[in-house]
C-alpha cells in the first residue's frame, strides 16, 4: 500500500474549472483549433532564438499541440501540460505550460512564449502569474522552477519580478542549435509564493542605475556606442579596478576607464557586444547600496561569435539630487569562449 504523504506516489493532479480568469485574460488548455493562433508567434524567429527549437513550420506547431493535449492530464510524470492565453477580445496571445518533474511528481517546470506583439503590456507577467497559482493551488506542488537561456534578459526579469528566486547557472549545460548554451533556473515554494515582497523603491532605483550602465555598452550591428549613459551613472571621482587574471590590479579613473572601452567598442573589428547580469545580490542601506553581479557577454569579433563571463563588485551612493550614481566598481573577467 502507497503511503498517502509521499510525494512520489501522487497521481495526476487535479485541475481548476477552465478557463481560468484573470484581470484581463482566460487561460484553458491547448486545443486543436489553436493551430493558427499559436502558429503566428512559434514561427517568428524572434520567439524561438531562446528556445530549444528553430521557427515552427505549421506542421510541427501541429505536433506540438498534439503532443501538449495528450499529456493534458499530467497523469505520467515528465507530461507538459500547455494552457493558450486569451487577451479579452478572445485572441490566442501565447502560452503558458506546466511540466510534472518526472523525479519528484508534487514539483514541477513552468514554461511560457507570447507573441511580440504584447511584449511590455504585462500580458506575460499576469499570464505567469496564474499558471503558478494553478501549479500551487490546485495541482498542490511543493516547488516549480523555471529555466531560461541566460540571454534571454526578458525571460529572467519576468521570474524574478513575481518572485522566483535565482538559484543557479548551467554553464554549457546543453548542446543546442549547433552551441552550448547556459541557462539560468529560478524558483519558487509553496510556502514562499506571495509572501516575497516587493523591492523597495530604493532597490528598483539601484536596479535601474546598474542596467542603465551595462546597455551603454550594447553594440548592434556595427552601429556607433557612444557611452554617454555609463557617464551619467558613473560619480566624477569613481574609482574603478579590474583584477587582472595574474591576480594584479589595474586602478582608473571615469575617463581613462571610458576611454579604454570606447576604442574597441567602436573599432571594426567589433560589430556586436552585449553585456548584461545573469544573477545579481544587492543591499542597500542609508543612501548606500552594494551590487554584486555575475555578468555574461557575448558578441562577433573579426566575424566570429565569443562569450565569457566575468564578476563585478560595485558600489553606489545617492548625490545631493537623490540619484544613484557609481561611486567604485571591482571587475575581473574569465577567459573569452569562442566558435
Amino acid at each position: 500500500m502507497s503511503d498517502p504523504t509521499d510525494p512520489t506516489t501522487l497521481g495526476a493532479p487535479t485541475h481548476p474549472e477552465y478557463p481560468v480568469r484573470t484581470k484581463r485574460l482566460r487561460l484553458r488548455p491547448v486545443r486543436a483549433d489553436d493551430l493558427e493562433a499559436i502558429y503566428a508567434h512559434r514561427s517568428l524567429p524572434e520567439v524561438a532564438l531562446y528556445l530549444p527549437h528553430e521557427p515552427h513550420t505549421r506542421e510541427v506547431t501541429r505536433q506540438t499541440l498534439a503532443r501538449l493535449m495528450a499529456g493534458e492530464a499530467l497523469a505520467t510524470p515528465g507530461d507538459w501540460f500547455g494552457m493558450a492565453v486569451e487577451n479579452e477580445s478572445g485572441r490566442v496571445v501565447g502560452e503558458v505550460f506546466l511540466r510534472r518533474e518526472p523525479d519528484e511528481p508534487a514539483t514541477g517546470q513552468i514554461g511560457f512564449a507570447f507573441h511580440p506583439d504584447v511584449h511590455g503590456t504585462g500580458i506575460a507577467t499576469e499570464a505567469v502569474t496564474a499558471g503558478l497559482d494553478i501549479a500551487f493551488d490546485h495541482f498542490g506542488w511543493h516547488r516549480v522552477i523555471g529555466i531560461c537561456d541566460v540571454r534571454n534578459v526578458a525571460s529572467a526579469a519576468l521570474m524574478r519580478r513575481i518572485g522566483m528566486r535565482h538559484e543557479s547557472v548551467l554553464r554549457d549545460g546543453t548542446f543546442l542549435k549547433g552551441a552550448w548554451c547556459s541557462d539560468s533556473v529560478f524558483a519558487v515554494l509553496a510556502g514562499e509564493w506571495r509572501r516575497t515582497p516587493p523591492p523597495s523603491a530604493e532597490e528598483r532605483a539601484v536596479d535601474r542605475a546598474v542596467a542603465t550602465f551595462h546597455s551603454a555598452f550594447t553594440r548592434r550591428a556595427g552601429e556607433p556606442v557612444g557611452l554617454e549613459a555609463a557617464r551619467a551613472v558613473l560619480a566624477p571621482d569613481a574609482v574603478i579596478e579590474r583584477v587582472r587574471e595574474d591576480g594584479g590590479v589595474d586602478r582608473m579613473g571615469v575617463d581613462d576607464y571610458l576611454a579604454a572601452r570606447h576604442t574597441p567598442l567602436n573599432g571594426p573589428e567589433l560589430t556586436e557586444f552585449h553585456e548584461f547580469e545573469v544573477s545579481f545580490s544587492t543591499m542597500v542601506t542609508a543612501g548606500r547600496a552594494l551590487r554584486s553581479s555575475l555578468l555574461h557577454k557575448h558578441g562577433v569579433r573579426d566575424g566570429v561569435p565569443f562569450a565569457g563571463w566575468g564578476r563585478r563588485h560595485v558600489e553606489l551612493a545617492t548625490d545631493a539630487s537623490g540619484e544613484w550614481l557609481i561611486q567604485s566598481l571591482t571587475w575581473t573577467d574569465d577567459p573569452e569562449l569562442h566558435g
